[in-house]
């Protein structure tokens, strides 16, 4: 560590004295002049800076500190009796009492007791000072305990020292912090992290703590800032006064779904003695009470082992024993997974079973494992539900011999890792889309089903619009989605993620690469994505042997690059279109009020339920954009409302009839190899690849499992193609071929009707929760049967 001496640290304050940076120079001055008082230069500049920014009474101080005035010569004493006739009142806190009365009626409605800020102000103001500059910046300053005035913080423009601070570790994740903060300062930078983390997933705004041991301070900057909407925002707990502290513990110990803060902030430049012991302690408490809890659990289900369960869902399924008690968490903070899962609970409901979800109390809360414990206790469930989530990621939650259901809708690649798929449970089962997955990591396939999402008939059959609903939804074309991220914004959000310029130059030839595939063949799927990772490598010299991040490329970057550029040109040329031909169309959901060429059609969210209804059954044309293909719940909900629907084509609306009967051939054949499957000398078998697959053959590894599987699972659910009819109709693969869709369907009112009822019928048959819900606890009870033979 380097020590400063006198020279040095005088050569570094006249520095930035020459360099023009009063600020610091008179910060550096200040400390030096209490050890140095006879520098008389120093304080002579000082008294000059001071000045210079119209603080007439710190300049006087100087002039008056620590030497008689015998001291002086007759110029410096003239300098003097100068500074001293100066005007130098400091600004009224009186002007800003309705300011602060303000603020502190809106502590009061949050249940915040006000009177000790109110009782501290009124016994201290005058040990805080506030002047403006000639700069126009705010200065505070506080008597200490000594009788001497502080800067508060520092001196300095506290605003661009706010701004140019860096926000708190994680803040620009999708659910950062909580944070804390020790003291406010001045209170810009903490309405700056409030504003940072306000929504920044899905209404998930983090908690911030505010700890403050002295009510004056917090008076002070209460008498800055109109802060009427932020004091009323729940999120922020302040403990304030000599009792902060416990009023901190209480709190920590009392919720427990309170996260924890993971980061101190100390805007005001002190640290609150025992803050930090207070957060360590509380987490070492909760993390005992959690080992107990999850101890005491583990022992109540020791003995319900695969035989039990196979017994238990054999009797609540055929109607002979007690129905199945089901416990369920899931987020608020998703687009339509919490609506997903209030289906399926109706669904279990209405098949006899109990259920119980556990979802946040607040935006800022996140389910604790406690809760969920003393969920389990009083309700002794047979079963956990849940969306998108496995047991690694339940580890204190769920008892080990309790059964998790797992319904994949999204393949987080986050999720699905080889170490958590490596770790999936004996009672677990998983549905949904990530079955090849699952088994490539070596889960066993009876413990995994193939399965798309269902949609809601109750939720979308409500009764006829009334005119002034239709008056208002009505249009020629609507979307509905909130994936208005451009795909330039998302490879530039995924660049900033790395530092080495290598990985960002693959990401760039990852972007130029995929866009190119795309104009040929519209999505990708199969094996293109891994080809387009092999060729971007080969061109920036750089092989990815890091199996996680090789995921991430494959199973994040390119897959949601993909999707941006499949549905945003689609709608550019729905856009094209509209402006030609004097047609409506709006875009329903977040963000689209800032895309740089759809703007003109963004229409706002529209809340799931009857908003959506109206929505799907006002538009002549509903679009269904999804590289997945058309049997998403976005189409499947339209459908069961009674909207009508085109669709952009994909590959595999385009092979589902191909994949069923290759599936067929395959079994006739007792096919069970990938490379017995290329090489079989069947020619409906070779004629039946090569639509398949096409001139990707290549790229299929015939060592490995993984393709066969694709084919063999994908088709244990209906494809399109299959069930709808005249589903080739609704589709459309470039701007021309839409331009003469829509024409045809807008100028024809029966054919749109027409097809709309057949389809809604097919939709209700196949495609709703109460069978897709039946088949998943029936191919449960088939997996613990088997496993127990």
């Amino acid at each position: 560590m380097t020590t400063l001496t006198v020279d040095t640290t005088r050569e570094r304050l006249l520095g930035e004295l020459e360099a023009g940076h009063s600020y610091a120079f008179l910060t550096l001055a200040e400390a030096h002049l209490g050890t140095h008082s006879d520098d008389h230069y120093v304080r002579l500049m000082a008294v000059r800076e001071y000045l210079k920014l119209a603080l007439v009474a710190p300049a006087r101080e100087l002039m008056g500190e620590g030497l008689a005035t015998t001291d002086w010569s007759s110029d410096l004493q003239a300098i003097r009796r100068a500074v001293e006739g100066l005007k130098s009142d400091a600004l009224a806190w009186s002007t800003d009492d309705e300011c602060f009365q303000s603020n502190l009626d809106a502590l009061t409605q949050r249940g915040v007791d006000v009177e000790p800020i109110q009782s501290a102000w009124a016994a201290r103001s005058d040990s805080f000072q506030r002047w403006r500059d000639n700069l126009g910046n705010t200065q505070l300053r506080v008597r200490d305990a000594n009788g001497r005035w502080r800067w508060f913080p520092t001196l300095g423009d506290q605003v661009k020292t706010a701004e140019s601070q860096p926000l708190p570790n994680g803040c620009r994740s999708s659910m950062p912090g909580p944070f804390l903060f020790e003291g406010l300062g001045q209170g810009t930078y903490f309405h700056r992290v409030y504003q940072a983390t306000l929504d920044t997933f899905l209404g998930y705004s983090c908690a911030l703590y505010v700890v403050e041991p002295d009510p004056a301070a917090l008076a002070m900057t209460l008498h800055l800032h109109d802060w009427g909407e932020l004091l009323a925002n729940d999120r922020i707990y302040w403990f304030v006064g000599p009792q902060w502290n416990q009023q901190f513990r209480r709190t920590l110990g009392d919720d427990l779904d309170l996260a924890f803060p993971v980061q101190s902030l100390q805007p005001s430049g002190r640290a609150i003695p025992g803050v930090i012991g207070v957060v360590e302690n509380a987490i070492k408490e909760r993390q005992r009470a959690v080992d107990q809890s999850m101890a005491e659990l583990d022992n109540r289900y020791a003995d319900r082992d695969m035989s039990y369960w196979s017994q238990r869902f054999e009797s609540a399924l055929s109607g002979r024993g007690d129905p199945l008690r089901i416990l369920a968490g899931v987020s608020t903070h998703t687009t339509f997974l919490q609506y997903s899962m209030r289906d399926a609970k109706r669904a279990f409901e209405t098949l006899g079973h109990t259920c119980v979800v556990l979802t946040e109390k607040t935006p800022h809360h996140v389910i604790g494992a406690l809760t969920y414990h003393n969920a389990m206790r009083d309700f002794d469930p047979d079963l956990f539900f849940n969306i998108d989530h496995l047991r690694p990621e339940f580890g204190a939650v769920v008892p080990e011999n309790l059964p998790i259901l797992t319904w994949d809708q999204d393949q987080l690649p986050t999720v699905f890792t080889t170490e958590n798929m490596s770790k999936i449970g004996r009672l677990d089962f998983v549905t949904g889309w990530s079955k090849n997955k699952c088994v490539q990591a070596g889960v066993d396939p009876a413990q995994c089903l193939y399965s798309g999402v269902p949609t809601s008939p109750e939720q979308f059959s409500g009764p006829p619009l009334t005119d002034e609903e239709r008056e208002r939804y009505a249009c020629d074309v609507s979307y509905v989605s909130h994936a208005s991220q451009t795909p330039e914004a998302f490879h530039d959000q995924e660049r900033r993620m790395y530092d080495d310029q290598q990985y960002r130059s693959l990401l760039d030839s990852l972007y130029e690469l995929t866009v190119a595939e795309l104009k040929k063949h519209g999505v990708l799927w199969g094996g293109m994505s891994s080809a387009i990772l092999d060729s971007a490598s080969q061109r920036c010299g750089l092989v990815v042997q890091e199996k996680n991040l090789r995921d991430r490329l494959l199973g994040w970057y390119l897959w949601r690059l993909a999707d941006r550029i499949f549905r945003h040109e689609a709608l550019n040329w729905v856009a094209d279109w509209a402006r030609r031909r004097g047609r409506t169309l709006r875009i329903y959901g977040r963000g689209w009020d800032e895309h740089p060429t759809l703007s003109a059609f963004a229409a706002g969210p529209a809340d799931n339920g009857r908003e959506l209804l109206c929505v799907y059954r006002a538009s002549k044309i509903n679009l269904q954009l999804m590289p997945a293909g058309f049997a998403h719940q976005r189409s499947l909900d339209g459908l069961a409302a009674g909207g009508f629907f085109l669709s952009r084509l994909t590959s595999s609306d385009r092979r589902g009839a191909t994949l069923s009967k290759l599936a067929r051939r395959i079994d006739e054949l007792n096919i069970s190899t990938t490379r017995a499957l290329l090489d079989h000398s069947d020619d409906m078998v070779q004629g039946l690849l090569s639509a398949y697959i096409g001139e990707w053959r290549h790229t299929i590894n015939p060592d490995s499992s993984e393709f066969i599987n694709i084919v063999r699972f994908t088709a244990e659910t209906a494809q399109p193609a299959d069930v709808f009819p005249r589903f080739s109709e609704i589709l459309f693969d470039s701007a021309e071929s839409f331009a003469r869709t829509a024409d045809r369907f807008l100028n024809d009112h029966a054919a749109r009707n027409t097809l709309t009822t057949e389809m809604r019928e097919v939709v209700i048959k196949n495609y709703t929760y109460q069978p897709t819900m039946r088949r998943f606890l029936t191919a449960m009870l088939s997996y613990f049967q088997g496993s127990t033979t």
